[in-house]
């Protein structure tokens, strides 16, 4: 970066900087961006070395902007499942750069070891949230590092295994389709039955604990395959409408000030060169709009989650902006879709 500027007789922004450091080292945008910071600017900074140009001053006005407004919000304490690639991952990056507590598991090892060595000051487990005493040891060793858990985050989990997407149900086998539903269901309840308690606790079971908490949230991926059928994913199908009744059942469960919500969103799998692979609408066809990088998906969907509350307790929600109008249309549970308020 120093030679670029120095060879351009002028200074760089923040987009070309983040750019090069995406190029040069394979990483996210928003992990490029957090080196930037922490790092790099500091280091050129001492030779004079500044971002320069109208759109470096954006950068800047909007950059302190999301600092003040991310200031005033509460520090949270986070758990997200699947933070080795695509969405998981995303959302990992996202709350680590603002300064959140955030911890997670992964399913591969290499890619575990991987993520941890990038983030040193964080813990990130191996763990198959689809098995139950795994999750259990992983909460207890949290709990046991006294984790005041606020938010939970369940991503982890499989689409239809390859070749069997355009397969109706009877040509899929046994196997297959016990795989889908452990990744997608059983481990949500995995995750309800070791991390719940451990929220109840924190918030102090409606009232504001002393960590001055008194909210969180528990999230479930969903999918719009589980607002509306596809004739020919019926696993995946009914893996996602179940986590839609789950998660309802949870909410009339949960004591104030806590709240479960299952959330659609928009997007099957990031893992392919960091583009966002949209899910299919129903009838198996794709979404065109909301295209955009992986950066883009946490930016929405990473303040959505926080801003959950109470009020959202039982509610059906998707990310915005990464579902046709078409298909939203087409949903048989909408946006919105609650729990009575009587338990």
């Amino acid at each position: 970066l120093r030679g670029k500027a120095n060879a351009g007789g002028y200074g760089f922004s923040r987009k070309e900087a983040i750019d090069t450091i995406v190029e040069h080292f394979g990483l996210s945008r928003i992990a490029a961006s957090q080196q930037l910071r922490r790092h790099i600017l500091p280091e050129l900074m001492k030779d004079g070395t500044t971002l320069t140009g109208e759109e470096a001053m954006q950068d800047d006005v909007e950059w302190s902007g999301q600092q003040t407004r991310e200031q005033q919000q509460q520090r949270r304490s986070i758990v997200i499942s699947g933070v080795t690639t695509g969405l998981g991952r995303a959302l990992f990056e996202y709350y680590q750069v603002r300064g959140h507590i955030v911890v997670g598991c992964g399913i591969n090892f290499d890619e575990v070891q991987s993520l941890q060595t990038e983030y040193p000051g964080t813990k990130i487990c191996v763990v198959d949230t689809s098995n139950d005493k795994e999750v259990a040891q992983w909460a207890r060793e949290l709990d046991g590092d006294g984790l005041n858990v606020d938010l939970v985050i369940v991503n982890a989990g499989t689409s239809c295994p390859e070749g069997n997407q355009s397969r109706p149900l009877w040509e899929v086998s046994c196997e297959d389709f016990d795989r889908t539903i452990d990744a997608n269901v059983k481990a949500v309840s995995n995750m309800v039955r070791h991390f719940v308690p451990m929220m109840i606790r924190s918030s102090g079971d409606g009232e504001v604990s002393s960590t001055g908490r008194g909210h969180g949230a528990f999230v479930a991926m969903s999918s719009g395959l589980g607002r509306s059928p596809d004739p020919h994913r019926a696993a995946y199908c009914a893996s996602k409408f179940a986590i839609e009744g789950l998660m309802k059942s949870v909410a009339m469960s949960l004591p104030d000030p806590l709240c479960a919500v299952p959330l659609a969103p928009g997007v099957a799998d990031a893992t392919e060169g960091g583009r966002l692979q949209h899910e299919p609408s129903p009838l198996g066809k794709r979404n065109n709009d909301g295209a955009g990088d992986v950066d883009h998906w946490a930016n929405v969907a990473g303040p959505m989650i926080l801003r959950m509350h109470r009020k959202d307790n039982g509610k059906s929600m998707s990310v915005k902006g990464f579902y046709s109008v078409r298909d939203r249309q087409s949903w048989i549970i909408q946006d919105g879709t609650g729990v009575p308020d009587e338990r």
